[in-house]
């Protein structure tokens, strides 16, 4: 990233985290992430369940790469949520899908990345049946999702990889990419993305990057081959089924899309026209986009996952909260070419405009 907010940026935050730290880890017997999930109880209703309220970059005093992140491998309740807005956006990212199947979903063929989505598919559904029984019903051989009214496999045994994948892009909010090595064991071989539910991009077309190392999707990311490539590596080749890494990132857009195949980043010396405070919607046409990234590894095929969760959340409403002198701030604690690349020049001083008035 140094872009730390964009999807095809998805995963050097973290990275970049463990350059700092280095090595964190909590020494105890690694369990996969579903291994003792507890259940949310029954007096939880999804429709009175607000968002989570994510603002990355309040109490940032300057830029660095020290993002906020922790191991919720205590706490594998938190992976994925059932807010609100459940209904309204898996509705939304079923459409968005259906209409860009070649670039929303892939899994490669080979046995090994057929093994991952398979078996991320299962982890999913053990995950949400233990989690939210109440909603993800075991009936028939099938699970029952009460909320989407759809019946699911129970397992993917027999199933077709893809077909899986597009199953949870119906009854899911959180996008997954998902990384695999033809020999884990090999430190100095790449990850390679091999399987994608990407139902929203944030500026990126997702088939591009498809079967593609981490180096080469990260390519246009400034500073990454001098200053995060080997974090990077380290940080994957570390990861164990126990980890439950989770991290927030943030960026503006002046649009209401969460399918965006372009237009958030400016590469090289790419000009950007500035926008005008007066022809901005700020209720409905700019807002603050924040994804909640959770990394983790599987252990059956050891391939690597982030779930990606994203939130779109009204500049007027940050403005509200009395946020925008953080969010001002922020803004021009952009490096240069940080700036740059998310486009600025284009939202900055309009959103800076508005947020102090």
């Amino acid at each position: 990233m140094i872009d730390l907010n964009k999807y095809p940026l998805l995963l050097l935050p973290v990275i970049i985290f463990f350059a700092v730290r280095y090595f964190l880890s909590f020494k105890s017997t690694p369990t996969p992430l579903v291994g003792k999930v507890n259940p949310i109880g029954d007096d939880f209703e999804w429709d009175k369940c607000k968002p989570k309220v994510i603002r990355p970059f309040v109490g940032r005093k300057n830029f660095n790469t020290n993002m906020a992140i922790q191991n919720l491998f205590k706490t594998p309740e938190e992976w994925l949520l059932i807010e609100n807005t459940y209904k309204d956006i898996v509705a939304k990212k079923s459409k968005l899908i259906s209409e860009n199947i070649e670039k929303t979903i892939s899994v490669d063929s080979t046995p090994r990345a057929q093994l991952a989505a398979k078996e991320y598919y299962d982890t999913v559904i053990t995950f949400m049946t233990q989690r939210y029984p109440q909603y993800f019903i075991k009936k028939d051989n099938q699970i029952y999702n009460k909320l989407t009214e759809e019946y699911l496999p129970l397992n993917s045994k027999n199933k077709d990889p893809k077909e899986l994948l597009l199953t949870l892009s119906r009854n899911m909010e959180e996008d997954v990419v998902i990384f695999v090595k033809d020999d884990p064991d090999n430190h100095d071989e790449e990850y390679v993305l091999r399987a994608t539910i990407t139902g929203f991009p944030a500026g990126f077309d997702p088939s591009v990057n498809h079967n593609q190392p981490i180096s080469v999707i990260h390519g246009p990311v400034p500073q990454y081959k001098e200053r995060l490539q080997l974090s990077m590596a380290r940080f994957f080749n570390r990861l164990t089924p126990q980890d439950l890494w989770v991290r927030h990132n943030w960026s503006i857009q002046a649009h209401a899309n969460h399918f965006a195949l372009e237009n958030s980043h400016a590469y090289g010396d790419e000009k950007v026209e500035a926008l005008k405070m007066e022809d901005m919607d700020f209720d409905n046409a700019c807002f603050l986009r924040c994804e909640r990234q959770v990394v983790s590894r599987m252990p059956k095929s050891r391939a690597n996952f982030m779930s990606v969760r994203t939130y779109l959340t009204p500049m007027s409403q940050i403005k509200a909260e009395g946020l925008g002198e953080e969010l001002i701030r922020a803004i021009d604690l952009l490096p240069a070419e940080v700036a740059h690349y998310k486009r600025r020049a284009a939202w900055g001083e309009a959103v800076k405009q508005y947020l102090s008035t």
